[in-house]
């Protein structure tokens, strides 16, 4: 192999491997407040990450939770941050709305109907939307 090609190999290593711990620091940026409702798919590393916190901040909030999370699960947070650009997403509830989801990049609507419990055109007709496949991050919708 070529000093050359050694060369380009290694410029495109750092390239990625940059690229992705960019990424990686501005997705950690966010808010959970004091407790995490664990959703499907989640794990405990990602939800520290979603949260602004470290994963043995995340343990040592949550005695006894070991390695395994399960769906509806509350987390305790310590300390999680606001970061602006970023929101808290998910399940929620607040005395004055009730309970509510938060849509996450990446969220479907009958991804949300499944968490809940009920149909996908239920969750449309509840909150005006009409089209199922054009929900957006930040949006709220109500169960």
């Amino acid at each position: 192999m070529s000093i050359k090609r050694i060369v380009q190999v290694i410029v495109v290593f750092v390239l990625v491997f940059t690229s992705l711990a960019f990424t990686s620091n501005a997705a950690a940026s966010g808010y959970c407040g004091s407790t995490y409702v664990v959703q499907r798919g989640d794990w405990l590393a990602k939800i520290a990450r979603r949260c602004g916190v470290t994963l043995s901040q995340m343990y040592a909030a949550n005695p006894g939770v070991g390695s395994r999370i399960y769906p509806g699960q509350v987390l305790n947070v310590p300390g999680g941050y606001y970061n602006y650009g970023y929101y808290y997403c998910g399940p929620a509830y607040s005395e004055y709305y009730g309970s509510y989801y938060v849509v996450c990049r990446g969220d479907t609507l009958s991804g949300i109907a499944r968490y809940y419990g009920v149909s996908t055109s239920y969750l449309q007709g509840r909150n005006g939307i009409p089209n199922a496949n054009r929900i957006y991050a930040g949006q709220f919708i109500y169960p």
